[in-house]
């Protein structure tokens, strides 16, 4: 059975919060993988432009980190608590 009041408030909103920070990180992925192999392609032709594609590709890629590090501890904070047994 389904239940109600606190724990499926708290529930729901520890997976949108986990869906949100998937979302944002999927949407931040491809731009990052672009500047990775910018990055790269850049390094023996023009080194100062490779530099922005490293600085852009490793602000994105923080910020991945960031984001998937706070969604799983706020996910593990709102788990649900265990029942204290008699």
């Amino acid at each position: 059975m389904a239940e109600t009041g606190q724990g499926s408030t708290r529930d729901a909103v520890r997976w949108g919060l986990l869906l949100a920070a998937v979302a944002v990180s999927g949407y931040r992925l491809p731009s990052t993988v672009r500047n990775f192999q910018e990055w790269r392609a850049a390094l023996a032709i023009d080194p100062s432009a490779a530099e922005l594609y490293k600085t852009n590709f490793s602000v994105n890629a923080v910020g991945i980190v960031i984001i998937l590090a706070v969604a799983a501890v706020v996910f593990y904070l709102l788990r649900p608590r265990a029942a204290k047994q008699p």
